[in-house]
């Protein structure tokens, strides 16, 4: 019903004015707005025979690319040659360029140098040389630079850029055994360059599309580069009236054009004259790459339209900066028939262009367009009708005929269509006992910008006492990224007698880690804000059912030697003052804490040991109470018995003779001795 609306107010706003047409701009071809030739920062990269030069600052790598000259020199050698191929056609104007290669001298007090930089487009060539000043090269790092002017000349869409540095000369100066002059280029401490004034690309504005009271205005990008255009530039930005275009724009490429396109909301309505000027800041640094024109357009408040533009073409993934992503996943693990059972539940929210990509690609579900990636067309029509399929909107048997051939298809669609691993992430798909996928339209079923949330609900056995990796980096990492950062927050939890023992996350601290061991099982936390793409980790556990490892065993044995390690100090302090004891214990909360935030069992041992210890040690060292029982200091004496009746007398002194009456029957007793 809500595609027949859509499509009926199409149809009204389209036949109910003769004037439609004229809502295109006036010229029925795309403009030229930009560009002559404009200075830009050529980067020297690769190696051997495959050294290049690029504008792109993401081309640079972490180590840099070097050669080094050991010897001296007396004829011409070639360091190194880099070659810019298929320029962009255009007129290059007379200029300075500058070229500039890093440098460093090591084991020698310095380098005389006489050496020579050309620059070569098709069959014109510029050279300039070292000057008497600047031959001398200190020992330490620096840069050799040459200012190279560069006459006027035209180039065509195959003319290729070379650059070339040769030394005629290399002369050590108190040169140790291992002297050398090793120059870098390649890397970002190493940003060896050319810098040029040349044509870098054409840009059009196509003529806009009215949609009701939206406009579409677009700006297509031709260029040697194709995508990378758009991916590796700082930012494009469109003004209309003076005024920049809100919201994200729609980018699609056709070959090596790419386009971009915003929807301007602003219209007054009717007929009115908008200016719509483009600026794209295509290096940090560099002058803006700009244009501007005039349309002439008529809106109209029909209605009926999603707001945002919906392209013949295939979107892109990624405008260079890359889409946001939130995952939540819990983990369960369970022993069952014998076996551990890992239950696991992953969200994945996804936004920004690779969102509306998604959306894009279920709305075309069995499109045989040859045009598509091979990651769409994977996909079958199965239910989805013709009415159905490229709506505008994402119907319920389009969503649901996605998430049917995504339990089959998931691992190419999300290593190459999201760029992400899905063995690092959710697990081996030919592991799962289960699997299913669900889609989450985040109550907004167009295709337009907004989140798409994915949900896989796994299950799967695990080895009983092997250590796994639960998660790993799981992004593939892309020059152009798709994706710009992501917040995790992860929970897994055993049961009493199941373990999730000795986990541990290597190789990162980006995350908050904790671990929670109750009676009723193992809780495990792990969460991160604003993780970027290239963040290498890996979070490993050792499952297992054993006893010796299971959360309730362990509390209850820790309670257990805790008492008794208490009894034991309390029979030491019968006769003995008990307050130090009373005192230490203290030390049942940080025993108990050992077991409480899982350290393994060979810690929790040792935490117990050591508090036996310390309650045995202060149990014996305690001081005796007052009025306590002691061994007497005076000498024992017998008991004498009676003659007559045998009943015992004590003998209380040692005087003798000594006489007593008999406690028995009363006769005198006489000692004498």
């Amino acid at each position: 019903m809500r595609r027949a609306l859509f499509l009926c107010a199409i149809f009204l706003a389209t036949f109910a004015t003769p004037f439609v047409a004229t809502a295109q701009a006036n010229s029925s071809e795309d403009v030229l707005v930009c560009c002559d030739a404009t200075p830009v920062e050529l980067y020297l990269i690769g190696s051997d025979s495959n050294k290049r030069l690029t504008p792109f600052a993401a081309d640079l790598a972490e180590d840099p690319q070097s050669v080094s000259v050991e010897t001296s020199i007396s004829s011409q050698e070639t360091i190194g040659r880099w070659l810019l191929p298929n320029t962009w056609g255009g007129e290059v104007p007379s200029s300075t360029w500058t070229f500039s290669i890093n440098y460093e001298v090591a084991n020698a007090a310095g380098v005389q140098i006489n050496a020579t930089a050309t620059v070569s487009v098709g069959s014109k060539s510029f050279s300039a040389a070292t000057e008497p000043g600047s031959s001398f090269l200190a020992q330490g790092s620096g840069s050799l630079n040459f200012d190279i002017e560069v006459e006027s000349f035209t180039t065509s869409g195959s003319s290729n850029i070379e650059i070339e540095l040769a030394a005629q000369a290399v002369l050590f100066s108190v040169p140790a055994a291992d002297a050398k002059l090793e120059f870098f280029w390649g890397s970002e401490d190493e940003a060896s360059s050319l810098e040029a004034t040349i044509p870098l690309m054409d840009i059009f504005m196509v003529e806009p599309e009215v949609e009701g009271s939206d406009v579409y205005l677009a700006v297509r990008l031709d260029s040697p580069w194709g995508l990378s255009t758009l991916a590796m530039a700082e930012s494009i930005t469109l003004k209309v009236n003076g005024v920049p275009v809100s919201g994200d724009p729609i980018e699609t490429a056709v070959g090596d054009t790419v386009r971009v396109t915003w929807t301007w909301t602003g219209a007054a309505g009717g007929v009115e004259t908008i200016n719509v000027e483009v600026e794209l800041e295509f290096q940090p640094g560099q002058p803006s790459l700009r244009g501007s024109t005039t349309y002439e357009v008529e809106t109209f408040d029909t209605g009926g339209g999603t707001g945002t533009y919906y392209p013949p073409d295939e979107p892109l993934r990624t405008d260079g900066g890359g889409s946001s992503m939130m995952l939540e996943i819990n983990m369960e693990l369970e022993s069952q028939d014998g076996g551990l059972m890992l239950e696991r539940i992953t969200t994945i929210t996804i936004h920004d262009e690779m969102a509306f990509w998604m959306r894009w690609g279920m709305d075309h579900i069995g499109d045989e367009n040859p045009a598509l990636s091979q990651t769409l067309r994977a996909f079958s029509a199965g239910a989805v009708s013709d009415e159905d399929r490229i709506s505008r909107f994402i119907e319920d048997v389009e969503r649901s005929e996605f998430e049917r051939q995504m339990v089959s298809l998931g691992p190419m669609y999300m290593n190459t269509g999201l760029g992400l691993d899905t063995e690092e992430l959710l697990g081996d798909f030919r592991a799962f006992n289960e699997l299913r996928v669900e889609v989450d339209l985040n109550g907004q079923d167009a295709v337009i910008n907004h989140p798409v949330t994915l949900r896989f609900s796994t299950t799967e056995l695990v080895e009983d006492g092997s250590r796994i990796d639960l998660l790993r980096n799981f992004i593939v990492v892309q020059p152009a990224p798709l994706w710009s950062d992501y917040s995790l927050d992860l929970t897994a939890r055993s049961s009493a007698l199941t373990a999730l023992s000795n986990s541990i996350i290597r190789e990162s601290d980006a995350f908050d880690f904790a671990v929670l061991r109750m009676p009723w099982g193992d809780i495990i936390t792990m969460e991160g804000e604003g993780i970027e793409q290239g963040e290498k980790f890996s979070f490993e556990v050792l499952p297992t059912s054993s006893l010796a490892y299971a959360p309730l065993t362990l509390t209850a044995l820790t309670l257990v030697g805790l008492l008794a390690a208490f009894v034991v100090g309390l029979r030491l302090t019968r006769n003995r003052r008990r307050t130090y004891l009373y005192l230490e214990l203290v030390l049942i909360p940080i025993a108990l804490a050992v077991t409480v935030i899982g350290y393994p069992v060979a810690f929790i041992g040792i935490a117990l040991g050591a508090v036996a210890l310390i309650w045995v040690i202060t149990a014996m060292a305690s001081p005796r109470l007052v009025g306590s029982p002691r061994r007497s200091a005076t000498p024992q004496y017998p008991q004498i018995p009676c003659p007559a009746c045998q009943t015992p007398n004590a003998v209380t002194t040692d005087a003798r003779p000594h006489r007593f009456n008999c406690a028995g029957c009363g006769r005198v007793i006489k000692l004498v001795a």
